[in-house]
């Protein structure tokens, strides 16, 4: 019976010491993770306005295409009117021509 206790008390023993490294060695996992949150944490924050100011200029260039886009597309749309009209008048005139071309090639005949 003596054996018994005895045994359980070295294996109670053991048992705590175990716990007792493994709670150590979790204890400084979590230091060590910590620290690096810690870190990052204060990374970010010194890099936040620099990321900030990037930002601000992304949507000036953003904004700047933008009103080059519209600019070209309203050009764009005026010259096609433009040659729509120009391309009318240019068939017109290639008809007219035709015309007077015929009317002396029959006058020639």
């Amino acid at each position: 019976m003596t054996f018994a206790f005895i045994s359980l008390g070295i294996l109670s023993l053991v048992l705590a010491l175990f716990l007792a490294w493994t709670l150590y060695r979790l204890t400084r996992t979590l230091a060590a993770v910590e620290e690096l949150v810690m870190t990052t944490t204060e990374e970010m924050r010194e890099t936040l306005p620099e990321v900030r100011q990037s930002i601000g200029n992304v949507n000036d260039i953003t904004a700047g295409v933008n009103v080059g886009l519209r600019a070209i597309g309203g050009g764009a749309t005026e010259l096609g009117s433009r040659l729509k009209i120009g391309t009318e008048a240019a068939a017109h005139g290639v008809k007219v021509g035709a015309a007077a071309l015929w009317r002396s090639m029959q006058e020639g005949d």
